[in-house]
């Protein structure tokens, strides 16, 4: 088909391309614009109508098929990377913004777009569902990137919503499209292939998500090999799926949720790559979209495109939000509802379905697809740029975290693996602060402090500096308690000494106080003494007020020789 010339500059092309993608991308931040507006306007600005390579693409068959696969992609790696202790926390008002959220506000965006454009109602109802779903990925990057974080319950929201909406989209196009190219026998068979979708997405979805746990739990392979199995497993259920009439989009993300959500070590091999995977699918399917675009064919479409982006992000989106958690949910104040309501930007999945009329030979396609692309385009212009600003003027935002510099698995267990965290010390207030008398939470232990590129051994007596580098092992559920600590803009208290009735031992058997106070003690706490019990529960660094309670008993440290525990006060409770 190409000749070795015609290959090697398609090469060139793409490696000029993808090089200047991910330079270019560390302006996203900087100029508080969506990382999707840069890969899009690369695109653009290489396209047929461009300034630079003048790129012409008009294949939207090869369109089709590469913009699914990158799609199925980066929806299983979202997967991948949804906690399941996350999704419970929102799962009922993230459903209904995924689900009814969508229905509303394709409803309200066609409705308006027909009674003012000129369009049938199926058709202005097709242009709703093609920009019914949100993008949450360009609100965390931009968020991200100014160092503003939102408050938990508005982020999980948004985050399970996002990652859960997009097959809603996907079925109600699919479903109205059969209806404008007239396939579409009547609304009841429609309803029901609806509702066949999600069965059969969620059935093949739950079949592959725990076939996959098993294979990947099971197999001794290469580090690298374990993400592109999770690949391979996924791209067989999205097509096993789909190819039985079910939401092949539906089926994917589930599988990355059970896959992504189980304690073992080949995860930590599987997210690294799966990263690295799902940024060449967003990058390629960016700029092959950016391409595909001819912006001199939007100005015949542009009245069109901006009376649907105004209904959709004034009207249509808080709509939905209000009427899906207001009645519902009184946790949300009205400050938070309209946050929602503005953050709803649009991203790739949009244009992606407006290729789907294109496919289906309708009259109409062009119109489809360049009104989708000026909606996106207004929706991370307008709302994206404005995120930061609307963010802080509403107070949604949360103190600041110390997110770890690295964090990875020590390899020690296969499942419920230890964690390895590593902080830099950033903030004054831990400028000359003594390991001791930061309370670190239990079962983790201090592994190792860096300062001027050389590891110091650690004591309790260890003093930390400004760009120090703290290593610390211990379990995923540490993580948001680490963070705090890192974060914390106020010198730690000293700790308060607790007295008690009675002053043991440290040297004491465990075995003898539960002879004394009927303790439950397990076979390996048996083998320890009073000063090892208390160094194993307390973790860290013990300090003088340190205590546990048992039962009837309260046990404080009393006195601290060296690193150790040497005397405990015992009080009844």
């Amino acid at each position: 088909m190409f000749n070795g010339v015609d290959i090697n500059y398609i090469y060139f092309i793409g490696g000029i391309l993808l090089t200047i993608s991910i330079l270019v991308s560390r302006l996203s931040s900087a100029i508080g614009t969506p990382l999707l507006l840069i890969f899009l306007a690369l695109g653009m600005l290489n396209g047929e109508d461009g300034i630079f390579i003048k790129i012409v693409y008009n294949d939207y068959a090869s369109a089709f098929f590469i913009s699914n696969l990158m799609l199925a992609l980066i929806i299983l790696d979202g997967g991948l990377r949804t906690n399941v202790h996350t999704l419970r926390a929102a799962a009922k008002e993230s459903a209904l913004l995924a689900t009814i959220g969508v229905v509303v506000t394709a409803g309200i965006t066609g409705g308006i777009a027909y009674l003012l454009l000129d369009l049938s109602l199926v058709e202005a109802l097709l242009i709703g569902a093609i920009v019914g779903s949100t993008d949450a990925a360009a609100v965390f990057a931009l968020l991200g990137g100014s160092g503003v974080n939102l408050k938990e319950k508005i982020s999980t929201t948004l985050q399970i919503e996002s990652a859960s909406n997009d097959p809603m989209a996907i079925v109600l196009t699919t479903m109205l499209l059969s209806f404008v190219s007239g396939e579409a026998s009547d609304v009841l068979s429609e309803l029901s292939f609806f509702a066949l979708q999600f069965a059969l997405g969620t059935i093949g979805g739950l079949i592959f998500g725990f076939f996959a746990r098993l294979i990947i739990a099971a197999c001794n392979i290469s580090q690298g090999l374990y993400a592109l199995l999770t690949i391979g497993i996924g791209l067989t259920g999205f097509a096993t799926t789909a190819a039985l009439g079910g939401s092949g989009f539906l089926a994917i993300f589930i599988i990355g949720v059970l896959v992504g959500n189980q304690k073992i070590r080949q995860l930590n091999y599987i997210l690294p790559v799966g990263e690295g995977i799902t940024w060449l699918s967003q990058i390629t399917l960016f700029l092959l979209l950016g391409l595909l675009v001819t912006p001199s064919r939007m100005v015949e479409y542009w009245h069109y495109g901006v009376v649907v982006a105004l209904v959709l992000t004034f009207i249509a989106r808080p709509a939905a939000v209000f009427l899906c958690l207001k009645p519902f949910f009184r946790r949300y104040c009205n400050r938070e509802l309209i946050f929602l309501s503005w953050v709803g930007l649009r991203g790739s999945v949009p244009i992606v379905l407006a290729i789907y009329p294109v496919m289906a030979g309708l009259p109409k396609a062009q119109m489809y697809f360049n009104v989708a692309f000026i909606v996106v385009l207004f929706s991370l212009l307008v709302q994206g740029a404005s995120l930061v600003p609307v963010a802080k003027w509403l107070r949604i935002t949360a103190p600041s975290s110390a997110a770890p510099l690295s964090k990875s698995q020590v390899g020690v267990l296969m499942a419920d693996d230890y964690e390895l965290y590593s902080y830099e010390v950033k903030l004054p207030s831990l400028e000359g602060v003594m390991l001791r008398e930061i309370r670190f939470p239990k079962r983790t232990q201090i592994a190792a402090l860096y300062r001027d590129g050389h590891m110091l051994k650690t004591h309790g007596d260890t003093t930390l500096h400004q760009g120090d580098i703290v290593a610390v092992i211990g379990h995923e559920n540490d993580e948001p308690l680490l963070n705090a600590i890192f974060a914390q803009t106020r010198r730690p208290k000293p700790p308060t000494i607790q007295k008690g009735d009675t002053l043991l031992p440290a040297d004491l058997p465990m075995t003898e106080l539960r002879k004394r106070f009927g303790l439950e003690l397990t076979s390996f706490e048996e083998t320890l003494n009073l000063a090892e019990f208390m160094d194993y529960h307390i973790g860290g660094f013990p300090q003088v007020g340190d205590a546990l309670n048992l039962i009837n008993i309260r046990l404080t440290a009393a006195q601290i020789v060296g690193d150790k525990v040497s005397l405990v006060s015992l009080s009844r409770l």
